[in-house]
């Protein structure tokens, strides 16, 4: 879970970069990469922490019991 929270962030790191060199760029090339980041943007997902925390199995949650025990 962690794991795929950093990278998440790490992705939105790089998003952020993007979004910062295009104040530089020509007004038309702007328009078209600034519409392909906001596609790039969308695939992702969330990010919030929270919900990668929903999200998670833990191994508790994973393992069922092929037989009960007596002594629970």
């Amino acid at each position: 879970m962690i794991q795929k929270w950093s990278a998440a962030m790490s992705i939105e790191s790089f998003f952020r970069e993007a979004e910062e060199r295009l104040a530089g760029v020509e007004p038309e090339r702007r328009q078209a990469l600034s519409s392909r980041l906001d596609l790039a943007r969308s695939m992702m997902g969330t990010l919030d922490p929270l919900e990668f925390l929903e999200q998670w199995v833990a191994p508790d949650e994973r393992y069922t019991r092929l037989y009960q025990d007596d002594q629970d």
